[in-house]
C-alpha cells in the first residue's frame, strides 16, 4: 500500500513539474506582417491590415517561412482564424522531415470553429514553414473566398490534444412539432404514380478520406447547396431530390453511434429547402461498400469512433444492428411531424456483404449468400420498427426497401421479403438500374436488342412480383456514364421509360448525376453545381418527358448530329498484331466492335499456326450481366478445322472457323469484353466472314 500511495505521489509530482514548465514556456508568436501582398504561385493575396487572405485559385496558398523553426520546447500550434465565406481551407505544417506522409503534417479547418489546437509531431525538432491554402476541389476562382489568420502560436501546454472538429456539445436534433399531418389511408400505388422525375443529389454521401473535414460538406467537385440550387432543380423539371447519407464516414460522435448534429442539420436544410420548392425529398440510409475502402479501414483499425458502418454478414449483425438503429432513431426523431407524406425514408444504399466474393452478383446456391439475405430482411425489418416506433408522421410515412446490392434480380428474388409492417400500404421495394453499364470502363457504346430485352424481363420480374400484386416500384438510381454516345444513351432512356410509365404499373424513377463534369472518373456529371449548368440536355429532357408519360421530340438536325455511323467488320483483321497464346494468358477485344457491325449471323474465322505439341483455341466473352460465356459450349455452335473438346476446340488445321447464330450475334453485341485463349498456337488473324 506505501508502494502505492509513494508512486500516486510520485505522478502526481511529475505531472505538477510539468504543468509548470508548460506556464514557464513563453509561446512563440509567428510574425504574420512579413507575408508578401501576393503569394509566390500568385494565387492568394494578403491584406495585412486586416490580416485577410483573399484565395483566388485551387489548392494555391502561402508559405510562411518559419527558418529551420526548433519546436523541441513546444508540443502543440494554436490557430486563430474566421472563414469568411463557404468553404474552409488547409494547414500544412512542413517538418524537417521528407519521409512524412501527406496527411500526417497537413489539417483541414473548417468554416465553424474559430481556433483550433494541432499537437507537433513528437518525433519531430524542426519546422520549415508553414503552408496555407485552400482546398483541392473548390474553384475559387468563381467564388469570394476569404479568411482571417488572427495568430499562429507554437506553445507548451500540459494536454496536447488535437481539436476534434467533429466533436460536439449540443443536444440532439429532434423535431419538435407535435401535430401528425399524414393521411394514415393514402396508399403507396396511388403514391408513387404522382412522383415525377427524381434526381440524386450527391452532399452527403461522404467519401472516407485520412483528411477530416467535420461537418463541412466534403470536397468533390460540388458545391456547398443552396436554396437557389435546389430551385434551379426544380427548375429543370425535377420533383424529388433522392438524398444520400453516409454518417458512418466521420459524422460519428462515440461509440453510442451518436450523429454530428451539424451533420443533420445540413441536412435538414436542404430538405426544408425542397419542401419550400414542393418537391419529395428521399432521405437515403448508408452505404456498405466503403467498408473496404483502404482509408476507412485505416481509421477503424486505429479506433477511430467517428468511423463505423453495418457489414450484411452474420459476424457482424449484432453491432450493424446497434448501428443502423443508433442512425435510423436519430433520422427519425429529426424529421416527424414537420415533414408530410413529401419526406420519404430509403433503408439503406445498395446493401453488400461487402467482403464476400458475391457481393454485388449474390448466388442462390452459394450458403453465404442465402445468409446475406436473410441478414439484410432483419436489417430492413429493424429500420422499419424503428422508424414507426418513433409515432407521429413516422408511423405511416412511406418508406423504400432496398435488397442486396440494389439490383432488380435481388428484390425479385423470393430469398428477399418485405418486411412487416403495423402501417398499411406504405413500403415501397426499390431499385437502382444503368441498362448500358454504370462505371467508365464497364459501359457499353451501344445500346443493343440484348439491353432492350433486359429491360423488359426486369419488368415481367418485377410485375409478377409487385405490379400485379397492387405493390408499386421505385427506381432509385437510374442512368447512363456520358461516354457512350447521346443518341444511344436518349433512345435507351426512352424505352426504359416507356416501361417505368405504363398504366398497369406504379413506378417512378430518380436521374444519376455525379460531379464528375470533366470525365475523369466515371461521367456523370449531368450538372455543374458551380456554374450552375447542365450537360446533354435533350438527354435529361428524354427521362423527364418519360418520367410524364410523353416522349421527347428529338430535332432532324440534332439526330443527324449524333447519329453513330459504324462501318462493317466483316473480312478485316481484328487483330493489331500476331497473338501468341500460351500458358492461357487470355487476349481480351472490346466487345463494342462487334455492334452493328458485322450481318445477322456470321462465322469467325482464325488463321492459326501451331507453335507447340497441344494447340488449344478457346473463345469467350462476359455477357450483358458479367457472366461468363464459353462459345463452344452454346448451342447451334459449329466449329471447322478443329473438334471440340468441353469449353474448347483442339485446332487441327491452319484455319479454324466458328458459327455465330442470331441469337449468338446479339448476346456478343451486349458482351463487356470478348477474349481468346489457348495454348500453342499463334493468332495471325481473326475475322468475321459471312
Amino acid at each position: 500500500m506505501k508502494i502505492i500511495r509513494k508512486l500516486a505521489f510520485l505522478f502526481v509530482l511529475i505531472f505538477c513539474i510539468d504543468v509548470a514548465f508548460a506556464q514557464n514556456v513563453k509561446p512563440n508568436v509567428v510574425d504574420l506582417s512579413k507575408l508578401p501582398a501576393v503569394s509566390s504561385d500568385k494565387g492568394v493575396t494578403y491584406d495585412k491590415a486586416t490580416k485577410t487572405l483573399r484565395i483566388k485559385e485551387r489548392d494555391k496558398g502561402f508559405g510562411i517561412w518559419t527558418g529551420d523553426f526548433n519546436i523541441s520546447n513546444y508540443n502543440i500550434v494554436r490557430i486563430r482564424y474566421k472563414v469568411l465565406g463557404d468553404y474552409g481551407f488547409q494547414l500544412d505544417l512542413n517538418y524537417d522531415d521528407g519521409t512524412l506522409e501527406w496527411y500526417e503534417k497537413t489539417t483541414y479547418f473548417p468554416t465553424y470553429l474559430n481556433e483550433m489546437v494541432i499537437p507537433l509531431l513528437s518525433n519531430q525538432k524542426k519546422i520549415n514553414n508553414i503552408f496555407i491554402k485552400g482546398i483541392w476541389a473548390v474553384p475559387y476562382e468563381q467564388l469570394n473566398e476569404k479568411i482571417v489568420i488572427e495568430s499562429i502560436t507554437f506553445e507548451k501546454v500540459a494536454n496536447p490534444v488535437k481539436t476534434d472538429i467533429y466533436g460536439s456539445s449540443e443536444p440532439p436534433v429532434i423535431d419538435a412539432a407535435t401535430s401528425p399531418t399524414i393521411d394514415a389511408k393514402l396508399d403507396a400505388w396511388d403514391f408513387v404514380k404522382k412522383l415525377g422525375a427524381g434526381l440524386n443529389y450527391q452532399l452527403f454521401q461522404d467519401y472516407p478520406m485520412l483528411l477530416d473535414f467535420g461537418v463541412d460538406i466534403q470536397p468533390d467537385n460540388i458545391s456547398k447547396p443552396t436554396k437557389e440550387q435546389i430551385h434551379l432543380i426544380k427548375e429543370k423539371g425535377f420533383n424529388v431530390i433522392r438524398l444520400q447519407t453516409n454518417p458512418g464516414t466521420g459524422k460519428i460522435l462515440d461509440k453510442n453511434y451518436r450523429i454530428a448534429p451539424g451533420y443533420i442539420r445540413n441536412i435538414k436544410q436542404v430538405v426544408d429547402w425542397c419542401m419550400e420548392e414542393g418537391m419529395y425529398v428521399i432521405l437515403c440510409g448508408p452505404f456498405a461498400e466503403f467498408v473496404t475502402v483502404d482509408n476507412f479501414e485505416k481509421r477503424r483499425d486505429a479506433g477511430d469512433i467517428h468511423f463505423a458502418a453495418y457489414y450484411v454478414n452474420e459476424k457482424d449483425k449484432k453491432e450493424s444492428q446497434k448501428f443502423l438503429k443508433a442512425v435510423w432513431e436519430q433520422y427519425a426523431q429529426a424529421f416527424n411531424n414537420s415533414y408530410d407524406e413529401h419526406l420519404i425514408f430509403d433503408t439503406l444504399n445498395e446493401p453488400i456483404d461487402a467482403f464476400h466474393e458475391h457481393a454485388w452478383d449474390p448466388k442462390d446456391n452459394c450458403t453465404v449468400c442465402k445468409k446475406d439475405y436473410a441478414v439484410l430482411n432483419e436489417y430492413n425489418q429493424l429500420i422499419v420498427d424503428t422508424v414507426r416506433a418513433t409515432g407521429g408522421n413516422n408511423a405511416n410515412r412511406f418508406i423504400m426497401i432496398e435488397g442486396l446490392a440494389g439490383k432488380w434480380m435481388y428484390i425479385t428474388d423470393n430469398l428477399f421479403k418485405m418486411p412487416k409492417d403495423k402501417a398499411k400500404n406504405k413500403l415501397i421495394p426499390t431499385y437502382h438500374y444503368y441498362p448500358m453499364g454504370g462505371s467508365k470502363d464497364g459501359s457499353k457504346k451501344f445500346y443493343t436488342d440484348d439491353i432492350k430485352k433486359q429491360i423488359a424481363e426486369s419488368f415481367v420480374a418485377l410485375d409478377k412480383k409487385y405490379f400485379s400484386k397492387h405493390i408499386p416500384v421505385y427506381v432509385g438510381e437510374l442512368g447512363h456514364v456520358r461516354y457512350s454516345p447521346i443518341l444511344e444513351r436518349i433512345n435507351c432512356i426512352k424505352d426504359f421509360m416507356a416501361e417505368v410509365s405504363k398504366p398497369t404499373r406504379s413506378c417512378a424513377a430518380c436521374f444519376f448525376i455525379d460531379s464528375d463534369t470533366t470525365g475523369t472518373s466515371n461521367f456523370f456529371g449531368y450538372y455543374d453545381s458551380w456554374k450552375r449548368k447542365w450537360y446533354d440536355q435533350e438527354y435529361i429532357d428524354a427521362f423527364i418527358y418519360g418520367a410524364q408519360g410523353k416522349d421527347y421530340p428529338l430535332s432532324t438536325d440534332f439526330i443527324k448530329k449524333n447519329e453513330v455511323k459504324v462501318e462493317s467488320i466483316v473480312g478485316k483483321n481484328l487483330l493489331k498484331e500476331p497473338v501468341t497464346l500460351k500458358d492461357w494468358n487470355p487476349y481480351i477485344i472490346n466487345g463494342n466492335i462487334f455492334v452493328r457491325s458485322t450481318p445477322a449471323k456470321y462465322k469467325i474465322e482464325f488463321q492459326i499456326e501451331k507453335n507447340g505439341s497441344r494447340p488449344i483455341l478457346s473463345f469467350s466473352f462476359n455477357n450483358i450481366n458479367w457472366q461468363f460465356q464459353e462459345v463452344v459450349k452454346k448451342q447451334n455452335v459449329r466449329v471447322t478445322g478443329g473438334t471440340k473438346e468441353g469449353n474448347n476446340i483442339i485446332v487441327k488445321s491452319d484455319v479454324v472457323t466458328i458459327s455465330i447464330d442470331e441469337e449468338l450475334s446479339k448476346e456478343i453485341e451486349s458482351a463487356n469484353d470478348v477474349g481468346i485463349n489457348g495454348q500453342d498456337i499463334i493468332i495471325k488473324s481473326m475475322k468475321v466472314v459471312e
